[in-house]
């Protein structure tokens, strides 16, 4: 790109961003009516039809870590870099069958279900911790989005975390749940244009034959022989476990008109999904493969090389506001977790208004400082994504659905399972070497320790 184009384009995205960014904040300030209480802020009152939560289910999945990360994991792998993409639309898919379970004991969060199944406060404290900080990848691995954007410009990473970090937190004050997923609506539809409008410019420019013609094309470019099957299950199987217990499935659920209007809301959303996760997977290998484009910047240098200066613009403009709405629910999910149930539900506190503002606002400040000190600090958004959903799975799959199928569990071994299933993945982190499985070896010992200590001590009211 000659100097004068790249001037003109870092303009046009500069200008684009900004209306975009202030077009947010309009909805965020607009949906100020709806979050005026701290139950409207959480749950906008069991009010969302289909487009709505259509609009959070694929806003949530579809921001950094599902299009950015899928390029970055397509430049290394080909259409297997789709993996994480594939496996949130396979959790959307999941999801539906929880709906009516969820909907109709009115479960705000696994916690609610937890304290209901083992009549103790324990285990969903655990889940509430865990939740926290699962959340605190989430959140990083958004930021990362501006990190690798303003890195692409040749302009310093930590100026774009930190710009979206202001921006996302000034709007979560605003907006609430009912602008978070008032905006994934919007954000989404402009992504999925994008991306279509993406993929058909390289079609349209023979990005096929340029990689069947490379001699040194992208492994797996046009298939999925970039990554063998167990590594493919090892970046997915976890991000499925973990948004089975995700709090934006209970949360979404509550939210929603009935739960017909809910599991039509997830399948639907797994249908759209599905195509959308080929496709940044596919510009990451094209820009590889043409540019030499490697990692998270992958996408950002394919759109700024191959794309009308506007349509790029938009297009990003719209990956930033996508991050803007899945930080969005990271707060309200926070907030959900910490405040909701534990210090309300659990230490049975009592709280005004004006209290429990001053509470959410305070915790969203400590997550974000948190967050941006991990996106400054992480090299890939797929591997910290992946770990922390990883942690969220370890630490509440078995206790949850090994307390659906299974009546003799008990409240002492759904502890258990937590603690088993943390170590698990802390001594992973920490550089233990453990057999992957799939990327399902920490939910083994942790049915184990579910089995062994439900039988050694079951509930006193089952006896």
């Amino acid at each position: 790109m000659k100097e004068r184009e790249k001037i003109t384009m870092l303009t046009t995205i500069i200008i684009v961003v900004a209306i975009y960014f202030v077009a947010m904040l309009g909805i965020g300030w607009y949906g100020r009516r709806y979050s005026s209480t701290f139950d409207g802020y959480l749950s906008m009152g069991r009010s969302g039809g289909i487009l709505l939560l259509m609009g959070s289910a694929i806003g949530a999945n579809i921001g950094n870590g599902f299009v950015v990360g899928g390029a970055g994991g397509g430049a290394t792998s080909g259409l297997a870099g789709s993996a994480y993409g594939l496996a949130c639309a396979v959790s959307t898919l999941v999801a539906v069958f929880l709906c009516d379970f969820i909907y109709k004991h009115n479960y705000n969060s696994l916690a609610d279900y937890t304290r209901e199944r083992y009549h103790s406060e324990v285990p969903g404290v655990i889940y509430d911790i865990s939740t926290a900080i699962s959340s605190i990848g989430l959140l990083a691995g958004q930021l990362m989005a501006g990190k690798a954007l303003f890195e692409t410009l040749g302009m310093p990473g930590v100026a774009g975390v930190i710009s979206i970090a202001v921006v996302v937190f000034i709007y979560s004050q605003l907006a609430g749940l009912w602008g978070a997923y008032a905006t994934s609506v919007v954000q989404t539809a402009v992504i999925a244009l994008g991306l279509f409008l993406t993929i058909g410019v390289l079609f349209s420019n023979d990005a096929i034959g340029t990689i069947k013609a490379a001699q040194a094309a992208t492994p797996g470019a046009l298939d999925f022989s970039g990554m063998t099957p167990a590594g493919f299950l090892a970046m997915g199987l976890p991000i499925v476990l973990g948004m089975a217990t995700d709090q934006n499935v209970f949360t979404r659920v509550c939210s929603a008109k009935n739960a017909k209007t809910a599991k039509l809301a997830q399948f639907f959303s797994f249908l759209v999904m599905i195509p959308l996760a080929l496709m940044p997977a596919f510009i990451g290998a094209y820009g590889n493969t043409v540019y030499g484009a490697v990692g998270d910047s992958a996408f950002f240098t394919v759109v700024m090389n191959e794309l009308p200066a506007i349509i790029c613009a938009i297009i990003i403009a719209a990956v930033l506001a996508a991050v803007m709405s899945t930080i969005d629910c990271v707060f309200i999910v926070v907030s959900t977790v910490l405040t909701r149930d534990i210090l309300i539900g659990t230490m049975k506190k009592e709280y005004s208004e004006k209290q429990l503002s001053k509470i959410t606002l305070g915790l969203n400040i400590a997550l974000l400082v948190v967050g941006v000190t991990l996106a400054l600090n992480a090299g890939s958004i797929l591997d910290v994504l992946n770990a922390f959903y990883a942690f969220l799975a370890a630490a509440c799959f078995i206790p949850f659905f090994g307390g659906l199928l299974w009546k003799k569990g008990s409240a002492k071994g759904a502890i258990a399972a937590s603690v088993a299933g943390i170590i698990v993945v802390v001594l992973g982190w920490v550089g233990v070497s453990l057999p992957s499985l799939g990327g399902f070896f920490p939910c083994i010992p942790s049915a184990i320790a579910f089995v062994i200590v439900s039988l050694i001590a079951p509930d006193k009211a089952k006896t």
